[in-house]
């Protein structure tokens, strides 16, 4: 593999004796708006259909491999001289420079005074030499190797005596989207190692469902939490540490429990041993969490070969924006084109719409990936965004989403960007099924950019012998604007390598837009407030005073309480 163009001992001096608001300083955040409004201005003269007619070579120039994937951007608004202008625009508000700051270890997370040098997680898995691994970052990775070799070798076992049989990963946003996207995208390649199920969410019958369908006996327990302090994560791993005891009686329940966390006394304060904790560092958020030992769920249940793959996968990623221009830096252009959607043609949404049936967990991971690092109103440096940023990512598996919401996706009044993904070999053919698929990806790309016009609709239905007034009517209904934009996302194969890669893509799609934004995605304030006030309800609902509550709240618990004295 070629080497990053630049290593971090090279960036590293230019980097941190510049403020990380510097970089975008060169562009205000109302010169960006108008320039991004003119152009978008200008691209809405040339309907994209029209675009393919003026470039015979349009497909090409607009597509190309990043690591295992295959992505063609050609069905978007672009020509080499908007292409020209977006990259211009990016320069000028600093992305490059934060991509570098990023892999130089610069503070970027600046309200929790972290950095976000994620590459460097993924660099482990690989045969790069051009800089040194973080020993910290080593000692994680080598404590996680080991304790997946001691419970596939059965030289850790339950208390029982016997090999586990199956992994519950208790944890919830980052401790639990990552590693069980990944479960789920694998879990046809890896039939004999251990069962994997996820525990999130704090309602009872998450746990109460789980625990009916475990063996006590050979079941491990991974709690996953960064801070071992999450209200839902400890209630769980309680609740689990009860079920294991009353099970198995007397018997010692501690063999049955790892930990992750950047808290490892935390964690032994809650009764795991020292042993069986693998540490985080402290800047690894959770959305980001997956490359970390916070993939233990994926190392035990897929295999350690697997999760090494999955990190390959992200480093050629790493390696593609390390050395490629703006220009020709596809995950980069993808986050251009989001801000210029986002800012400049009203678009407020992005489907994500995978054709392969073990990805149908993406837009769900990608959801928390995007919205809790772009859902920001203020800036990295304090002042509020001058226009919108990140919108709502939704999407499902196909071909299911053709018969729930692509009519809003053709006909509705809203342009919606959408990303097809698919595999060009699946792992379970039977008979054309895959290709039947694959041609309803395509078509669904096409007809959003194509669409078919009323009169040629009119045409017909009279060619087929309709009346031409009823033929006139019906053909507004049937009637598809096309012009909407969309990406492909191709792999050969469905496999660790290739869905790291693909996720990767996703997180440095997700920094182009933030840097240009001037935000940061690394920090999630808006969730905590309602943690509080949780805390705060609880008593609440348990039968205190609701005098200073709004009627609205009071009316509620006072419900909840009936309910529960009924």
């Amino acid at each position: 593999m070629e080497k990053l163009a630049r290593t971090e001992t090279d960036i590293r001096g230019v980097i941190l004796s510049t403020a990380v608001d510097q970089a975008s300083a060169k562009l205000s955040d109302l010169d960006l708006q108008t320039q991004l409004t003119e152009l978008a201005r200008n691209a809405a003269n040339t309907p994209l259909k029209n675009r393919f007619k003026l470039d015979p070579l349009r497909a090409s120039t607009f597509s190309g491999h990043v690591g295992p994937l295959f992505v063609d951007f050609a069905k978007h608004h672009l020509d080499t001289g908007i292409l020209s202008t977006l990259c211009t625009l990016a320069h000028q508000r600093g992305v490059p420079q934060q991509l570098d700051a990023l892999r130089a270890g610069a503070k970027l997370n600046n309200t929790e005074d972290r950095s976000a040098n994620y590459p460097c997680l993924r660099r482990w898995a690989s045969s790069d030499t051009s800089a040194a691994h973080d020993p910290a970052i080593d000692a994680m990775y080598r404590k996680m190797e080991a304790l997946v070799t001691a419970i596939h070798a059965g030289t850790h076992r339950s208390s029982t005596g016997q090999t586990f049989t199956d992994v519950v990963n208790i944890g919830i946003g980052g401790s639990d989207f990552g590693p069980r996207l990944v479960c789920d995208a694998l879990s046809n390649q890896h039939p004999n190692t251990l069962r994997p199920h996820f525990a999130a969410n704090i309602d009872p019958s998450v746990m109460t469902e789980i625990l009916a369908r475990v063996p006590a006996e050979t079941t491990l327990f991974i709690v996953a939490s960064k801070s071992f302090g999450t209200q839902e994560s400890r209630c769980n791993a309680q609740t689990a540490r009860a079920w294991l005891q009353s099970a198995l009686g007397t018997r010692d329940v501690d063999a049955h429990f790892m930990a992750v966390s950047s808290k490892p006394e935390a964690a032994k304060a809650f009764g795991i041993s020292e042993e069986l904790i693998i540490p985080v560092p402290e800047w690894v958020g959770g959305r980001f969490s997956v490359w970390s030992g916070f993939g233990l769920a994926i190392a035990l249940c897929a295999g350690m070969d697997s999760f090494r793959a999955l990190l390959k996968g992200g480093y050629a990623v790493d390696q593609h924006v390390a050395s490629q221009p703006l220009e020709s830096n596809i995950p980069l252009i993808l986050g251009m084109l989001d801000v210029w959607y986002r800012n400049a043609w009203g678009m407020t949404s992005h489907a994500v719409l995978p054709y392969e049936h073990h990805l149908k967990l993406l837009p769900i991971y990608l959801q928390q990936l995007f919205m809790e690092s772009a859902g920001k109103s203020v800036k990295a440096d304090g002042s509020p965004t001058a226009g919108a940023t990140g919108g709502v990512i939704w999407g499902t598996e196909g071909t299911n989403g053709q018969h729930s919401f692509h009519q809003l996706l053709h006909q509705g009044s809203d342009a919606i960007p959408c990303d097809f993904i698919a595999s060009l070999s699946s792992h379970n053919p039977i008979g054309e099924q895959h290709q039947a698929l694959i041609a309803n990806c395509f078509s669904q790309s096409l007809v959003l950019m194509q669409g078919q016009a009323a009169a040629d609709i009119e045409k017909d239905l009279i060619a087929s012998g309709m009346d031409a007034s009823a033929a006139r009517q019906l053909a507004q209904h049937k009637a598809m604007p096309g012009n909407r934009p969309s990406t492909t996302i191709l792999m050969n194969k469905l496999d660790a390598e290739s869905l790291g890669a693909l996720i990767a893509l996703y997180e440095y799609r997700l920094f182009a837009t933030s840097f240009m934004w001037g935000i940061n995605p690394f920090d999630q304030w808006g969730v905590e407030l309602g943690k509080q006030i949780s805390q705060t309800l609880m008593a609440s609902l348990s039968g205190d005073d609701t005098a200073t509550l709004d009627s609205s709240t009071s009316q509620l618990i006072a419900l909840f309480r009936q309910a529960q004295d009924a």
